[in-house]
């Protein structure tokens, strides 16, 4: 008898706490609905079912996000400004929560019936986070004017979503009780899987042409008195942070000093990001003085500035004649990078300063 009931419990203990008829087994919001009902932030549409397909309305959203924080009592005493809440509501409290925490904005209707979206689900819970900055996901449907676009980058950087496609996110797609539970499991469960691979997309990406000058060493057939083709790439991720490729035809041993530069076309000013890179094919061919490995950033306008830059990831391609480096723009430039649509870019790879 013991044994009996020690293998009954067993099973018991075993038995998913959302074990609800229309929530398959490997479905990808299985495990959030599971931990979503454990942790008391909803429940089932009846005993048996969880109604994963059905839409979630803004009302439910902000009252699962109250019971995640552990259902604070709001202060009370606050007007609330929304003429279709009623005190009455279910989700009062939480929508009186969210609007003292700043998740929501005040204005006559909240509309707490409609669908949420899947641009306001990131939006609640970015702020929720306290707007916590984050690259652009560069999503060619969300407008960086978008209230909900730092939010949609900081979500798809924190793992908590990522886009329809790899390159559009569908902010104004409706969210579903089941899609809702799992933005919540990744965003708040130590043991949600992220969508942390996820690629990183530029906001846009500019190129530009120039001239590549050789040193023509070790009998190359790349010869010091002409001019070649360069060429570069820029992906810009945010207003301050770029990545900038240039492509020289031959290895970087024959040149030392890689550059971009931005020309403003209305106030002529002219903004250079370069590279200075030493090779030990230089050794005894040129005088060099300095450390060997300088990125630099100049602002040749009515006052000029120049700048010695930190670079969180570089690489070179010896042999393959490719340079990369990402820039972050020092704080005191005016420059920016989401700016330059209209500016006139080149290149030019070198062997002087």
């Amino acid at each position: 008898m013991k044994r009996l009931l020690f293998i009954l419990a067993l099973v018991l203990l075993t038995i998913p706490a959302a074990a609800f008829s229309d929530v398959e087994e490997g479905v990808y919001y299985a495990e959030a609905v599971e931990w979503a009902v454990e942790a008391g932030i909803t429940t089932g549409k009846t005993t048996s079912t969880f109604s994963p397909d059905e839409l979630c309305s803004r009302g439910q959203i902000l009252t699962f996000l109250w019971r995640a924080v552990d259902a604070p009592d709001p202060d009370e005493t606050i007007e609330i400004p929304y003429e279709d809440v009623a005190k009455t509501a279910h989700y009062y409290k939480p929508v009186l929560w969210a609007l003292e925490s700043g998740i929501l904005e005040p204005s006559a209707l909240l509309i707490p019936g409609d669908p949420c979206t899947r641009g306001e689900t990131m939006l609640y819970l970015w702020r929720l986070a306290g707007c916590p900055k984050a690259p652009t996901a560069g999503f060619t449907d969300v407008d960086i004017s978008a209230k909900y676009a730092p939010a949609v980058g900081w979500a798809v950087n924190a793992g908590v979503t990522e886009g329809r496609t790899e390159t559009t996110f569908h902010p104004d797609d409706t969210c579903t009780r089941g899609q809702i539970v799992t933005f919540l499991y990744r965003n708040f469960s130590e043991k949600a899987p992220r969508e942390t691979d996820t690629p990183e997309r530029p906001i846009q990406t500019l190129y530009a042409d120039g001239n590549a000058y050789s040193l023509g060493l070790d009998a190359s057939a790349f010869i010091s008195d002409r001019a070649y083709e360069a060429h570069a790439q820029v992906d810009v991720y945010s207003e301050q942070e770029a990545v900038i490729t240039m492509q020289a035809p031959f290895p970087l041993f024959q040149a030392r000093d890689y550059s971009v530069r931005f020309g403003d076309p209305v106030t002529g000013a002219t903004y250079v990001f370069s590279y200075t890179r030493w090779d030990e094919a230089f050794e005894g061919v040129l005088d060099w003085e300095g450390e060997h490995y300088v990125y630099r950033f100049s602002e040749l306008t009515a006052h000029p500035q120049e700048y010695v830059l930190e670079v969180t990831e570089n690489s070179d391609d010896r042999m393959g004649g490719t340079v990369t480096w990402r820039v972050t723009l020092p704080r005191k430039s005016t420059f920016r990078f989401d700016q330059t649509s209209l500016f006139q870019i080149s290149c030019e790879i070198s062997t002087f300063d």
